[in-house]
């Protein structure tokens, strides 16, 4: 059964008029001004410190759990341009599967050949239709984003997923027994955890930031030493009792 958002959105006038989608033909393509040209700058404020603190959050457990592979793309405000002279659409964080890991200014798809894959997007107080109509149906309609996913930091109940169905239109992702929503781009899951949006594995692990995973291995190595301490201990306790018991037997033999 469709959910009001989406029953709400098929009785709504289209907020966009039909366009050609991409790829354009290489002829019109060149045509096109370059990233440099376009740059990427987005002049949007931030929100909240708690949304720039999510937005890096998510980019470095993602960079983490990426961090060998070679042919992905994941940025945070990073400026999308998918049809120009349209405005771009800036995701809050974002990825891109099959295209060159290297620095970009802007993210072309006349460029790249292919959108995003993946967009996460944190809801806006002062725009509350941004995300959840606009750039909606630009990611649905227009750059055919697999999967859109948007939070509200400031309101952590609010986290919805969408997936394409069909290539055509969103279907909501369903939330698991622990609320949490699972990513087929990703092969992961997105939940809460002590109040923030993180990630999943497959088994349901917490990806670890980079200062919590070094945190458990200093934890671990500490508790390592530990039990090394404790077992050398033992092993001098248990070497002078035995000494000790040699010499009584020593003592009774000569009757001293």
């Amino acid at each position: 059964m469709a959910n009001d958002f989406q029953e709400r959105r098929e009785d709504a006038a289209p907020l966009l008029t039909p366009e050609a989608p991409y790829p354009l033909p290489e002829s019109v393509g060149a045509d096109l001004p370059t990233e440099e040209a376009l740059g990427g700058e987005d002049d949007k404020p931030v929100q909240s410190t708690r949304h720039r603190q999510q937005g890096d959050l998510i980019l470095h457990l993602l960079g983490r759990v990426w961090r060998h592979r070679e042919d992905i793309c994941i940025a945070g405000d990073l400026a999308v341009y998918y049809q120009h002279p349209q405005p771009p659409v800036v995701p809050d964080a974002m990825v891109a599967l099959g295209v060159p890991c290297r620095d970009r200014k802007a993210y072309l798809v006349w460029k790249e050949g292919k959108g995003p894959d993946w967009v996460l997007e944190l809801l806006s107080e002062s725009n509350p239709a941004k995300d959840r109509e606009r750039n909606y149906t630009i990611y649905e309609q227009r750059l055919r984003v697999p999967e859109y996913f948007w939070f509200n930091p400031l309101a952590p109940a609010e986290l919805r997923g969408f997936r394409l169905h069909g290539g055509h239109h969103y279907e909501e992702v369903p939330a698991d027994k622990q609320g949490r929503l699972w990513s087929e781009v990703l092969g992961l899951y997105l939940g809460m955890h002590d109040g923030w949006l993180r990630i999943y594995d497959r088994q349901g692990g917490l990806v670890l930031t980079a200062e919590e995973a070094a945190g458990q291995e200093r934890a671990a190595r500490l508790a390592a030493e530990e039990t090394v301490g404790q077992e050398r201990a033992a092993r001098l306790a248990a070497e002078a009792e035995l000494a000790g018991l040699r010499e009584e037997l020593a003592r009774r033999k000569t009757g001293h």
